[in-house]
């Protein structure tokens, strides 16, 4: 479930309605709901999320940041993300910087070393950006 629920209920032909050019228009957020729960359908062993919560206003971001945490239990997955909150629930973080790897390592231990660029990124005037 990545709350799509309500919105399914609510259109006209339920999900047999043609979505897109020619048919019912769709939010940032339920763009990005729904390509999560094409993803839970088909079940991949591997994820890759580019931004998995650009666009996205407070309350759908929470909703894409639970369905996110649902995929990736289990899963090899790939998260490009500028917004650092998109990167809670991975194990290992590689920050780059033009188009280098600048450091790796487990999101837990970066994330409590002080000197580490991740670290810095996650200084309350960076979360969210």
């Amino acid at each position: 479930d990545v709350g799509l629920g309500r919105w399914l209920e609510s259109l006209p032909d339920d999900v047999d309605t043609i979505l897109g050019p020619g048919g019912i228009g769709m939010s940032a957020g339920e763009s990005q709901l729904l390509a999560l729960a094409r993803i839970f359908l088909r079940d991949p062993a591997v994820v890759l999320l580019d931004e998995p919560s650009s666009r996205l206003d407070p309350a759908t971001e929470q909703r894409v940041e639970e369905a996110t945490a649902r995929l990736l239990a289990g899963r090899t997955a790939v998260v490009i993300a500028h917004r650092v909150t998109s990167l809670l629930h991975v194990d290992d973080v590689a920050v780059l910087e033009d188009g280098r790897v600048i450091e790796h390592g487990p999101r837990e231990a970066l994330a409590a070393d002080p000197s580490s660029h991740f670290s810095r990124l996650l200084q309350p005037s960076e979360v969210g950006q």
